[in-house]
C-alpha cells in the first residue's frame, strides 16, 4: 500500500467503525412448537327442525331452519345444503364453527333458482374437519313444500 493511500484507508475505517461496533452474529431464535388441540373423537350430530322455505321473487327462495347439536359441538367446517327434488336447483351455505352455537339457533339464507318452478325441498347439514377433506352429512333431512 502506498503512503498516499494509507490516510484515505484510515479515514474510511474510522468512518465505518461506528457501524461495525457492537454488531455480532445474531443468536438463533428459540423454536416454539404449537400443539394442536386434540380433535373430536367422534363426528358431530345436528338435529334440524321447523324449516320455512318461501318464494320472495319468481326465481328466489329464502329459507330458515332451526338446528341443535345433539352430539359434539361446533368445531369443524359446515355446509347447509338445500335441494329441490326433480330439479337441478341447489343452494349451499358454507359456515365456520364460530357461526354456530352448540345450544342451537337458526340457519338462514337465500337461493336464486336457475330453473324454476320448484315445489318441494330437502335441507341437510354436512361437516368436515377441513373443506378440502370432503364433507359428510351429519344431520337429519328436513323436507316439505315451498310456500
Amino acid at each position: 500500500m502506498t503512503r498516499s493511500a494509507r490516510p484515505a484507508l484510515l479515514a474510511l475505517l474510522a468512518a465505518l467503525a461506528p457501524f461495525g461496533a457492537g454488531c455480532r452474529k445474531a443468536e438463533p431464535l428459540p423454536t416454539v412448537v404449537a400443539e394442536a388441540a386434540p380433535g373430536p373423537v367422534e363426528p358431530g350430530r345436528i338435529e334440524l327442525s321447523d324449516p320455512v322455505v318461501a318464494f320472495v321473487a319468481p326465481n328466489r327462495i329464502d329459507f330458515a331452519v332451526k338446528y341443535r347439536f345433539v352430539q359434539g359441538r361446533p368445531d369443524k367446517s359446515y355446509l347447509c345444503e338445500i335441494t329441490f327434488p326433480g330439479t337441478p336447483n341447489v343452494g349451499v351455505k358454507p359456515m365456520a364453527s364460530w357461526q354456530l352455537k352448540a345450544e342451537g339457533g337458526v340457519i338462514k339464507d337465500g337461493v336464486i333458482l336457475t330453473q324454476p318452478p320448484v315445489d318441494k325441498f330437502s335441507i341437510t347439514v354436512s361437516e368436515a374437519v377441513s373443506p378440502q377433506a370432503g364433507f359428510t352429512v351429519c344431520s337429519n333431512a328436513v323436507t316439505g313444500e315451498v310456500k
